[in-house]
């Protein structure tokens, strides 16, 4: 259902009650709030532990450290789920920074990145044959050197739903450096299940850092489920 913004509520966004506030290219709209069927898979507890983790860690930090994390948070804003561009605290860009790296089982870091994340992937294709043909990730660009693309997506039975940002699940990093032509259909079931033909696919690729937990925004790609017996 669309709303129109008013003089007491400019815009929504996230959840409240039974109703989820959102935007997109039609404007703002309002819909109801879609509970996942899992809230203990292994993807999300895995990225609970590595929340866990990293808010502890924080705690360990020395004062100058943490300057420099509030500092790095100044000077670096993010853009939020309304297209705003806000303030993160240092302690939210350390613990999701590091969050990502422990992900990746790489080694936390104390003090912030100087660096900035690196562009995204301009074009990537998916494939999705599971049968006889190919099931693998094209992408036109290659990666920054020592970089790997992160990749996160979900399945569903219709490909007349659209909205599926609250189904998305980490799926994995790639392999570094990793060339075009990435066969990812084992680490996709991992994750997702089992596909049958006629099943959405829907993928988000981005480029991430392992040394800083640095990563470009995400590009979808969109494709059903086929087999060529």
């Amino acid at each position: 259902m669309k709303f129109t913004p008013g003089p007491i509520i400019g815009a929504a966004s996230g959840s409240a009650g039974g109703n989820t506030f959102s935007h997109n290219k039609g404007g703002p709209y309002m819909r109801t709030r879609a509970i996942p069927t899992n809230p203990n898979s292994t993807s999300q507890l895995q990225r609970r532990a590595a929340l866990a983790t990293t808010s502890q860690a924080w705690s360990a930090l020395t004062g100058i450290q943490r300057d420099a994390w509030a500092s790095y948070a100044q000077q670096n804003p993010v853009v939020n789920a309304l297209g705003s561009s806000i303030l993160l605290s240092g302690h939210q860009h350390y613990v999701g920074l590091n969050s990502r790296i422990l992900l990746d089982a790489g080694t936390q870091i104390a003090v912030p990145p100087v660096v900035s994340a690196d562009p995204a992937l301009r074009t990537f294709t998916q494939t999705t044959d599971i049968g006889a043909g190919t099931f693998e990730m094209a992408f036109t660009d290659a990666l920054v050197s020592g970089n790997k693309i992160e990749l996160r997506g979900a399945i569903v039975n219709s490909a007349g739903i659209k909205y599926v940002k609250n189904l998305m699940k980490h799926i994995a990093f790639s392999p570094v450096d990793q060339a075009t032509g990435w066969s990812n259909l084992t680490a996709i079931e991992a994750v997702l299940g089992t596909m049958t033909v006629g099943q959405t696919l829907h993928l988000e690729a981005a480029q991430f850092t392992p040394a800083n937990g640095l990563r470009s925004p995400f590009l979808r790609y969109t494709s059903e489920i086929v087999s060529t017996v």
